[in-house]
């Protein structure tokens, strides 16, 4: 983020510190992509983070929006404010009801050169990987304020320019980092412009939602998330700080659970009782197929089972 994205000088010094305890108290989404360099070194090549703000928050913010929007929220999370971001019980009660407002805080690459052959490659790797982590949530509505290099991206992606800001026209009542782009604006999408929007488009494919059938628990989420990964029970166990067993137990309650709600799904097509370990890893590899393709199973929803 620091790269592109003009920062107060103490912030930038504390954004590491911020940023792990906003992504510890699941107030923030977001991930990595990495490639490899000339070298064949693994090498980040492109980065996003999002949060979730308070309908009264995205109400005022749409009234009178100000430059350096990431600047500001994460200034009130350095002073302790990490409320201003939901957390996961609060993105829940959006999931079941009115719908969630989104502000997408960041997206770096390299290059930032949208329109050479590297950029574009790198864009075309962040289309479904923006969609793999915003997919599945009740969305109302996802707002950006970006400078100006990013309205080429900000447009292609779906989002609709909502206001231009000129920091030289109109100078901001508030401070913003020296380096802050000039001109700015403010790019914005809601659930109502989903129907005149082609559906190709990344922004608008992650309004379309369905209810979770399954309602897994918190620990059930977890687990799915690093198995869809492609982590071994071994790997999941050491990322999650259990035992073997507690993977295993845990398995074995998501096992019982898809077949008291959705019996096919694991059920379809098993047959014999000589292959035991076969149709565990079978079932296994039915759940994590459906969820992959249905996120709403892994995010946050109120009276979830458990």
């Amino acid at each position: 983020m620091r790269k592109v994205t003009s920062l107060d000088d103490k912030l930038n010094r504390k954004l590491p510190e911020v940023m792990e305890r906003l992504l510890d108290e699941d107030r923030l989404i977001g991930g990595l992509i990495e490639d490899y360099d000339a070298t064949g070194e693994r090498t980040v090549v492109a980065a996003t983070f999002s949060g979730f703000v308070t309908p009264e928050f995205q109400q005022r913010y749409l009234e009178k929006p100000w430059p350096c929007l990431t600047n500001w929220l994460l200034m009130r999370c350095l002073e302790g404010e990490t409320d201003i971001f939901l957390d996961r019980a609060t993105q829940a009660q959006g999931n079941l009801g009115r719908g969630l407002d989104l502000v997408m805080l960041d997206y770096i690459q390299t290059p930032m050169d949208f329109t050479s052959a590297e950029g574009r490659r790198i864009m075309t790797v962040f289309f479904p990987f923006f969609l793999s982590i915003h997919r599945g949530y009740n969305l109302n509505s996802m707002f950006v304020e970006a400078g100006s290099v990013y309205e080429q991206m900000a447009l292609s992606a779906g989002f609709r320019l909502y206001k231009s800001l000129d920091l030289e026209r109109d100078p901001p009542s508030e401070p913003v980092p020296p380096s802050a782009l000039k001109t700015r604006g403010v790019y914005y999408f809601q659930r109502e412009m989903v129907a005149d929007t082609p559906p190709s488009t990344p922004v608008s494919a992650v309004f379309t939602y369905l209810p979770p059938r399954f309602r897994f628990t918190a620990g059930e989420q977890r687990m799915l998330l690093r198995a869809i990964d492609g982590l071994t029970d071994e790997e999941i166990a050491g990322t999650l700080d259990v035992s073997r067993d507690a993977v295993k137990q845990t398995w074995r309650s998501i096992y019982d659970h898809v077949i008291q709600v959705m019996p096919d799904l694991v059920e379809r097509g098993q047959v014999g009782a000589s292959a035991e370990g076969g149709r565990g890893q079978e079932k296994r590899r039915r759940i994590v197929a459906y969820v992959r393709d249905n996120a709403q199973e892994l995010r946050p929803h109120y009276l979830r089972r458990g």
